[in-house]
């Protein structure tokens, strides 16, 4: 069975490359010295060859002597056949001392055109060195020569004589055979040392990597704050700390991570309790309502009045959960933008025209300042238009019969986009400006009646929609207000948000503790409000007294979130 531990694949693995290494190495330098030494003998060998052959034609001439050694009919003179024939050991001195070979010898013919050696009949001799005494490290030798033709004169023909050695006595075996055993020792030692260092370098190399699975294992279990060791000290390369300053990193962003959906889980209970308390407010008027309806002390008029009053409660529960519901599909990517290229005039053009049935009932100018130009950026027209629509709504609401709202769209030079809504309302204070986007915050009571009754009105989520939004398209809001002399919106879209999302490193994590109990106090103190304000209304209906000329004028597709009453398609999206 193979190993499966990274320690010992990687051990084999260096030790494998290592053994193909020598292998290959010892391999290459034996052929290399192999062919050294071949030709070497090779070069000796041609010398003794020449040696030998020069002694062989002075013997052959001095036994002819006046004669030919090869006659007109190609025949051998016989006193040098006989001569060879001898073997007397003036020709083993040649092979046993000079040639340290078998000696082959052949007489004949060489003809210079055809560069071609013709033997003479009963011409070939052979001089045995069996009776040699072999050197240290001597052997036969497998090695060829090419045969040496001396030419020894005549015509047409020249006689010549071909000597050729034949399984030649060196010690080119033993010195290659001690060469490679040489080779194979350095091998084994090597293979040795590979080991040694094998085993230390995986053990090196594996040792991150069971630092991250320990580490791992541990974040699996539940301890985020578990890290990895860094350092040269306990990588082996830069690359691997790199890689385990990139963990911890990971580590780190998903400890922050799970803190914000703690987080995240207590602003949903938190968020949950809330839209609890706001619909406890018009459930606990609905439910007097009811009762006083069931007295059959009450007259008809009153009827009337906590029937319209009623019908109010039902809208705001009805604003109060589209907003909730829209809220949540922003927060849970439900409700994912669609962004295309297209005019954003026409989104804000469809906002005011909406608006415009409401502002003529609240005797409030509703202008706009679109350019001529075309204001192509990628949006979503509908979730913009919905943002515009609040801001109108918001700005309608808090506005007196009289006053007027201007909504203007602007190209920037960056291809970017800004939306202003500005109206000569009542204002926001400075100390309320931090919070206007908080869900269901709706202000203080310190502002005039007119104020007072359309904030009675609102579920305090128009504002909060309106961020979500911008936040999807990743832009800004920049808000400006004084108190007695209006509020201005600016909504800045970029050109392309997706482009923008990319580019924008990611906000650091910001710490939010528990709730505290001034955070408890605050919404006690809102939620009694809410339950002194139906009070109030119960009671000046039991009166029967006539309602107040704002909050008649004030119908509720003015609410925060208007579109859950005239747009309702808008509402449903996601």
């Amino acid at each position: 069975m193979p190993p499966r531990g990274l320690r010992a694949r990687l051990t084999i693995a260096f030790l494998s490359i290592v053994a193909i290494s020598l292998v290959l190495s010892a391999y290459l330098v034996v052929d290399r010295v192999s062919q050294e030494f071949e030709t070497q003998e090779r070069a000796a060998q041609t010398a003794r060859t020449a040696a030998v052959s020069s002694a062989i034609r002075s013997l052959a001439q001095s036994v002819a002597g006046t004669d030919d050694i090869i006659d007109s009919k190609g025949q051998l003179n016989e006193k040098v056949r006989e001569r060879f024939l001898l073997q007397d050991p003036e020709l083993q001195q040649l092979a046993l001392g000079i040639a340290r070979a078998d000696v082959r010898v052949r007489f004949g013919t060489w003809n210079p055109d055809k560069e071609f050696f013709s033997p003479a009949a009963e011409s070939e001799f052979q001089i045995s060195s069996d009776g040699a005494v072999l050197e240290p490290g001597e052997a036969r030798d497998s090695i060829q020569l090419e045969p040496s033709i001396v030419i020894i004169g005549g015509a047409p023909s020249s006689i010549s004589i071909e000597v050729t050695l034949v399984s030649p006595l060196t010690t080119r075996a033993s010195r290659l055979a001690g060469i490679t055993g040489t080779i194979t020792f350095v091998g084994i030692l090597a293979m040795i040392v590979a080991i040694i260092v094998s085993t230390i370098a995986a053990a090196r190399f594996a040792k991150p990597v069971q630092l991250l699975s320990e580490t791992a294992t541990a974040i699996s279990d539940g301890d985020l704050s578990a890290r990895v060791p860094t350092g040269i000290e306990v990588a082996a390369n830069d690359e691997m700390v790199a890689l385990l300053n990139q963990f911890n990193l990971m580590a780190d962003r998903l400890q922050g991570s799970m803190q914000a959906l703690r987080r995240e889980r207590d602003r949903g209970q938190e968020h949950l309790a809330d839209v609890s308390h706001e619909l406890r407010t018009p459930l606990a008027a609905l439910r007097a309502f009811v009762d006083l309806l069931q007295d059959s002390g009450t007259d008809e008029v009153t009827r009337k009045k906590l029937f319209i009053e009623a019908g109010r409660q039902l809208e705001r529960m009805d604003s109060l959960t589209s907003n909730i519901l829209e809220l949540s599909r922003f927060d849970a990517g439900i409700a994912r933008p669609v962004f295309v290229v297209a005019d954003m005039r026409a989104s804000v053009q469809l906002a005011v025209e909406q608006a415009a049935a409401g502002a003529r009932r609240a005797g409030v100018a509703v202008d706009e300042r679109i350019p001529t130009r075309k204001v192509l950026v990628r949006h979503d027209a509908a979730l913009v238009g919905q943002a515009v629509a609040n801001l109108v709504a918001n700005a309608l609401k808090f506005t007196t019969r009289g006053g007027s709202v201007l909504v203007s769209v602007q190209l920037l030079s960056t291809g970017a986009a800004t939306v202003t809504v500005r109206d000569t309302g009542v204002g926001i204070s400075s100390d309320e400006l931090p919070r206007i986007f908080d869900r269901f915050y709706r202000g203080t009571e310190g502002l005039a009646a007119t104020s007072r009754a359309a904030r009675a009105t609102g579920s305090g989520l128009g504002l909060a929609i309106v961020k979500s939004i911008v936040d999807m398209h990743a832009g800004r809001i920049v808000v400006e207000s004084l108190p007695g002399e209006g509020t201005s919106f600016a909504l800045t879209f970029p050109a392309d948000p997706e482009a923008v999302e990319e580019e924008v490193p990611e906000a650091p994590q910001t710490e939010v503790g528990p709730a505290t109990l001034v955070s408890f106090g605050r919404r006690a103190a809102a939620l009694l409000g809410e339950v002194a304000k139906t009070s109030l209304r119960l009671r000046s209906v039991l009166r029967a007294d006539p309602p107040s000329s704002t909050v008649s004028e004030t119908p509720a597709s003015l609410s925060v979130a208007p579109e859950s009453a005239e747009n309702p398609k808008e509402t449903q999206r996601g």
